[in-house]
Formats: structure tokens, sequence, C-alpha cells
């Protein structure tokens, strides 16, 4: 299982945010895998949430009008960046249920496949 660095007190969204002060980030996509990004529909039916979060209302909003373009209903916004500290653990558990299940994933690390 890949290393979850940074966790609890930090985020890799906060780090790119403290790198480039000017830059308005917006976490999202994170939770779910790729073609589900932009594909919500291809699982259940579309019956799930995407997450967003960062400091800048604005640079949601375009964030969410994509993620509307792209067939998501639902799009949570969890308010400022520091979420994306959850995100980010949510996603490594994502992965882990995945390698769990045995779902073809593009790259699985060598320590799950025994290889």
């Amino acid at each position: 299982m890949p290393v979850l660095d940074p966790c609890d007190s930090d985020s890799l969204g906060e780090r790119i945010q403290r790198a480039l002060p000017r830059t308005k980030v917006v976490k999202a996509f994170v939770t779910q895998e790729q073609a589900t990004v932009v594909d919500p529909r291809a699982v259940g039916g579309g019956d799930h949430t995407m997450f967003v979060a960062g400091a800048d209302a604005g640079a949601k909003q375009q964030v969410t009008d994509l993620l509307t373009a792209y067939g998501w209903s639902d799009v949570l916004d969890l308010g400022p960046l520091v979420a994306a500290r959850g995100m980010e653990m949510y996603a490594h558990m994502h992965s882990a249920i995945g390698f769990a299940l045995d779902v073809d994933e593009p790259a699985r690390p060598a320590a799950v496949t025994g290889t």
C-alpha cells in the first residue's frame, strides 16, 4: 500500500496552495476513479457524491460547473482547503478497497500483487 504523506496535519492541496499562494487551489476528483469522474453514471447510475474544497468560492464554482458538465448532480462543498486532508485519506481508503476487491487498477504496488 502506498504511504499516505502528509496525513492529519497537512494535505497535498494545502502544500500546493502554500507553494503557489496566488493560485486558487480547489481539491476535487480525488475520491473517484478517473473514468467515473468524467462519466459518473458509469457506476451506480451516478448515485454518488463528488466533494470539492478550497478557499475561493469562484474557483470552486468553476470546478462545480465542470463536474455538472460531466454529469454530476450531487457536488458537496466541504468548505476550506483544510478539508482536503479528509479527502486525501478517503482516496487512500478507496485504493485499499480496490486492492482488496482485486479491482483492475493500472498501477498496483508490487507489495499488493506479490510480484
